[in-house]
């Protein structure tokens, strides 16, 4: 083997050791037992992390289901916050599927600094049609994911229950 190959596998090597690569995991959670429990925290990335909650659990057909979402910075560096842009900036898995905001136009407003320790707590989401979310009778698993200055967090899975029409 030459002494560049070596040099390679053992770069690879170190990235695969580092757990370089995705950050977070784009997978459905492995149980959805505990999306009916309390809300937790999402895993940490860069210390932002992202707890969701349900404004309530169960919600009639003709009804938008809305949810609230915190945000809290463990980490050592201040991140821009736009909280009038919320929804161009977030991502939602319903049921395993993954759905972005049709459109990435964002359009002067506030910024809201995100400091380490500091957390912004209840900010309202729905799941906005233009999500393009098919929404029928039965027992869903929502999660969110927002995005801060290029990184990605991804909260807690939140199981809700859609009635059907009486």
């Amino acid at each position: 083997m030459t002494v560049h190959c070596k040099y390679c596998l053992a770069g690879l090597f170190v990235l695969l050791l580092a757990g370089q690569g995705c950050k977070t995991s784009l997978r459905k959670p492995r149980s959805g037992a505990s999306a009916w429990g309390e809300a937790t925290w999402g895993p940490s990335v860069e210390g932002l992390q992202c707890r969701l909650r349900a404004d309530r659990r169960t919600w009639r057909l003709d009804e938008t289901p809305a949810f609230n979402f915190d945000l809290r910075n463990g980490g050592k560096r201040t991140f821009a916050f736009w909280p009038a842009h919320k929804l161009e900036l977030a991502e939602i898995e319903f049921d395993g599927k993954w759905r972005r905001w049709p459109n990435d136009v964002m359009t002067d407003s506030q910024v809201w600094p995100l400091a380490p320790g500091s957390q912004y707590n209840a900010v309202s989401i729905e799941l906005d049609k233009r999500f393009k979310i098919e929404v029928k009778p039965g027992k869903h698993i929502v999660r969110i994911a927002y995005r801060l200055e290029g990184v990605r967090v991804v909260s807690n899975p939140v199981g809700i229950k859609i009635l059907r029409p009486k």
